[in-house]
This record gives structure tokens, sequence and C-alpha cells, in this order.
């Protein structure tokens, strides 16, 4: 049996990077501050903002309207709470509409189906839904973009800096009611890069699609004609973080295979049976808060999406997105101007010959 043993360094630039000099937009109304809630007792993500703390914590609720009509207020309210505790940062938001159940869309899909980057920008294509989305810039450097968003039907999607292929680990809920929807979230520090100070102050953005109305509301507003996203989020502050994330995440595999077949005498190629037992991990380990050790060890891509069968018959090689997680983490790094340097697609078992 084939082994692999694969290591990579991944490191995710969350340390404050400057490239000559860089000058920050600043937008034309003073950017909002949000307040986090330090969480007493436990919260249970199932979409019911019930627990007595959600009422403790103070609701983002001041809303405008990108589109359709750029810097009015919100046509739907929103309310959005952000808790934290030692372990994860939560975030509840109640999304009310004038409809109710009757005016949310929601369609299934895989994960990340839904992202803007993926072609899917709120009601400007074929695939469209309501959404809460959740950004974070950890580092408050105007730089970062930690991009969480659930639909009401608890589709969830994620990305880094506008790459889909970072699939953190976090949960989501969703309700649908009268009053419209709601979203309970729960993000682990673990999946997040941020400084080791103890009080700390992220960059934040919310933003709300609703989809029936063709309207994109965002907390901190910016405007179309203003580019560089980071440079508008508001500040989210209060978070106390006393104790840093679990620097080790590991996920072993175990895989079993019998084969029965009809035994022939005398055929030593034909018994009657036939049987076999794999392992694996996969292993991260974070070096510091801004670089981690990605390794794998006899991987398993059984539960990865098959490339599509093609006829190429030109002179040039079909190109296939890389759908394997081990070769996917943190392969942003590699992306310079729009294209990506880093191609392994033809990567496969590693034959070592001993003499």
């Amino acid at each position: 049996m084939n082994r692999v043993l694969g290591f990579s360094l991944a490191n995710f630039f969350a340390a404050t990077v400057a490239a000559g000099a860089q000058t920050v937009q600043t937008s034309s109304t003073s950017l909002p501050v949000a307040t986090a809630t330090s969480l007493t007792g436990s919260i249970t993500v199932d979409g019911n903002l019930d627990e007595a703390a959600w009422a403790k914590a103070t609701p983002i609720t001041d809303f405008r309207q990108q589109q359709p009509h750029e810097g009015a207020p919100a046509s739907q309210r929103t309310e959005v709470r952000v808790l934290y505790d030692e372990r994860a940062i939560y975030v509840g938001a109640r999304m009310y509409d004038s409809l109710g159940i009757r005016g949310i869309r929601a369609p299934v899909s895989r994960r990340d189906q839904l992202l803007d980057s993926n072609g899917n920008n709120g009601s400007f294509n074929s695939l469209t839904t309501d959404k809460l989305i959740v950004v974070f810039d950890p580092y408050h450097n105007h730089i970062d973009e930690a991009w969480f968003e659930v639909n009401p039907a608890g589709v969830r999607g994620d990305q880094f800096n506008g790459d889909p292929s970072w699939d953190p680990i976090w949960e989501a809920a969703t309700r649908v009611d009268s009053l419209g929807w709601t979203a309970e979230l729960r993000i682990p520090y673990s999946q997040l890069r941020f400084s080791r100070d103890s009080a700390q102050t992220w960059g934040m953005q919310v933003l709300r699609y609703t989809d029936r109305l063709h309207e994109q509301d965002m907390w901190s507003f910016r405007r179309m004609s203003e580019a560089g996203g980071p440079a508008y989020f508001g500040s989210l502050t209060g978070l106390t973080i006393g104790r840093q994330p679990r620097q080790l995440e590991l996920l072993p595999y175990v895989e079993s295979r019998e084969q029965f077949k009809y035994a022939r005498p005398g055929d030593p190629y034909h018994n009657n049976s036939y049987g076999r037992v794999s392992a694996g991990a996969d292993i991260k380990y974070l070096l510091t808060s801004s670089l981690a050790l990605d390794a794998t060890v006899n991987p398993d891509f059984g539960q990865v999406e098959v490339d599509p069968a093609t006829i190429n018959l030109s002179a040039y090689e079909t190109y296939y997105q890389e759908k394997r997680p081990f070769f996917v983490a943190g392969s942003s790094a590699f992306d310079f101007g729009g294209m990506n340097c880093f191609f392994c697609s033809n990567t496969s078992s590693l034959d070592v010959f001993y003499s």
C-alpha cells in the first residue's frame, strides 16, 4: 500500500502586510462600534434565541441599504447580537420580514454554493436567497476578511479574503417563523487568527440580503463607488480572551474493506475472501498566531467530489479546480494578482525506492 506523508506550511499573512505606502480610504460617515457581551452559562446552537444571555446583549439595529436605494434606512428591521466566552464567539440575529414566512426565500444547496465569489451575488444570479453575512477582521488591520454566511434553510458559506476553499469548523442553525427568520452562529477561536492581547478589538461587518426586495443592507455603510471593504468595517469591542485557542487539531480516520468471492479449487488467485484495513490522519498545528503547519499521513480523499470526465484533444492540459482539503489549505498564499501559482492536481502517491 502506498503511503503519503505530506507537510505544508501555510502562512495566512494575518499580521499587517505593507507593500510600499498604502493609503486606507475612510468613509464619509463615522464607522460604527458594537460591543460583545461576555457569556455566562451556555448557548445551544439551535436557531432559537431563547437563552437569557441574548437578552442581555446590546443589539445592532442601525442598518442602511447599499442596494437598491443607496444610503436609505433598511426597509426590514434586523437585530444582531454578539456574545463570547473562553472558546468561541457567538452571533445571534433576528431578521424581521413584513410578510413573515411568506416573504422568505431559502433554497437548499451545497456549502459555499451561495457565496458571492461563486457568482451568487444576492439577487443577481439565478440561484438567489435571503441570507445573513458576518465578516470579521480579527487583527483589525483593514486587510483580512473572515466571512461567514447562512441562509434561512441553514446553508452555510465561508471564505477567507475571497477564497471559498477555506472551510473552517463552525456551527450555524436557523429558524423561520411568523416574524421572519433567526440565525445563531458559533465560531471557535481556533478557526481564526488574531493577536495574543487579552483585550481585543476586531473589525466587523454585517450584511443582510432580502431577495424578494432585491435589497442588500449593511451595518457599517459603504457606498457602491467606494472600494476597499475592510477599510470600512466597524469595530467590535469588549472582547477579553484570557486563554489562547488550542494549538493542535487531529482528524484521524479508519477504513476497512472486505470482499467475498467464490473459491475455485486449486486456483490461488481466487480464494473466498479479501480484506484490508487502512488508517490515516490530518494534523493542524498552530505555530504562531499567523503561521500554521498542516500535515497529513496516508490521506483519504474518498469524500472529495470527483472531477468531471472530459475529452481533451487540444495541446493544452485540462484544468481542474483543486478540491482535496490538504492541498487547498493555505493555497491562497500563492495567489498573486489574481493568478494562482500553486497547481498540484497531478500530485498523487509517491513511490520510494530503496537500494
